[in-house]
C-alpha cells in the first residue's frame, strides 16, 4: 500500500476548507494518515447541518469530498470525514448493540437479529462481531430490509 504523503493531507485539507467554505459553513479542519486511510476531522457550529439526519448530510459531504480528491489519493485509500466526533460516536453505540446481542447468544445459543442499519454501519456491526472467538455474523435482506444476524460460529451450517 503507498504511504499518504504530508502534501496529500494539506492538499485535502485545502479541499476540505474549500468545499465547506462553498457551502458557507465556518469550520476548522483536521487531517490525518493511518493505516491507507485519512480521517478528515470537521468541528463546526453548523454541525447539525453536516451531519444531516442519521447522517445522510455527512455521508454525502465525504462522497463529494472523495470525488474532488480522488486523483490526489494514493490507489486504494480510504478517505473517512467526522463531523463533531459522529463517526466515533456511531462506532461506540454499535459496539454496544453488537455486545449485547454476543452476550445474548453466548447465554441462549439463539441467533440475535440486529436492528436496520445503514452499510456504515453494518460494516462496523460485522467487524466487531468477527473481533469475537465463537461468534459469525451475516447479512440477509435488501435495502433498507437489510438486517445483521448474529450467531455461534458453525450454526448456519
Amino acid at each position: 500500500m503507498a504511504s499518504i504523503s504530508v502534501k496529500t493531507i494539506k492538499d485535502v485539507k485545502d479541499k476540505t476548507a474549500k468545499l465547506l467554505d462553498l457551502l458557507g459553513v465556518d469550520s476548522k479542519v483536521a487531517v490525518s494518515a493511518e493505516e491507507g486511510r485519512i480521517k478528515v476531522s470537521v468541528d463546526s457550529k453548523d454541525k447539525a447541518l453536516l451531519i444531516g439526519w442519521r447522517g445522510e448530510n455527512l455521508f454525502a459531504l465525504r462522497y463529494v469530498l472523495a470525488l474532488l480528491c480522488r486523483e490526489m489519493l494514493p490507489e486504494k485509500t480510504a478517505l473517512m470525514v467526522d463531523v463533531g466526533g459522529y463517526l466515533k460516536d456511531k462506532e461506540r453505540r454499535i459496539d454496544r448493540i453488537v455486545d449485547a446481542a454476543v452476550k445474548k447468544v453466548k447465554d441462549t445459543g439463539m441467533e440475535e437479529m440486529l436492528p436496520p442499519m445503514n452499510p456504515y454501519e453494518r460494516m462496523l456491526a460485522h467487524q466487531r462481531a468477527a473481533g469475537t472467538k465463537g461468534i459469525t455474523s451475516y447479512s440477509e435482506g435488501a435495502g433498507s430490509g437489510r438486517r445483521i444476524f448474529i450467531g455461534k460460529e458453525g450454526s448456519r451450517d
